[in-house]
């Protein structure tokens, strides 16, 4: 690093460790020999001090609800709404799994139309028929995709609930 770029860093330090500082510092109220009134945390040549003004607290997170102002009540409510919010948004990822897991039940159902190898049998007089292994598979792919849709069903009914 070079020293151009080292010394705007310790002053861009420097202006952060001084902010914090003046933060904290209290603020005081002068009036001027002409009238006028003025807040400076020095004082001010010729100016009579009348008061001063506190910097507020810092608000802690780890504080309790009534030291930040709020009622106890409002952080109820706050908190409530925040789960309710949350619930929400995990109705929301298990509809669209549910929704996802339809669309592949549907995707097999359509794809396993075609006889599989050893699902057709030879019959006499040159033709073929389906074996119940093809409809046994037909039946499944059509219950995965009936059970898919209730349960996406459910769980739209529930959330609006």
């Amino acid at each position: 690093m070079n020293k151009a770029a080292q010394s705007i860093l310790i002053a861009v330090g420097v202006f952060l460790a001084l902010g914090g500082v003046a933060q904290a510092q209290t603020v005081k109220k002068y009036i001027t020999p002409d009238g006028k009134t003025v807040y400076s945390d020095s004082p001010i040549p010729g100016a009579r001090e009348v008061g001063e003004i506190k910097a507020p607290p810092r608000l802690d997170s780890g504080a309790s609800p009534q030291t930040q102002g709020v009622t106890r009540k409002e952080a109820e409510e706050a908190k409530a709404i925040d789960k309710r919010l949350e619930q929400q948004g995990v109705e929301r990822d298990r509809i669209a799994a549910l929704e996802e897991k339809l669309e592949e039940a549907k995707r097999k159902l359509a794809d396993g139309k075609e006889p599989l190898p050893g699902e057709r049998k030879g019959i006499v007089g040159a033709g073929t028929r389906l074996t119940d292994a093809y409809w046994d598979r037909q039946k499944a792919n059509q219950q995965a995709v009936d059970n898919a849709q209730r349960a996406l069903d459910d769980a739209i009914a529930a959330q609006k609930q």
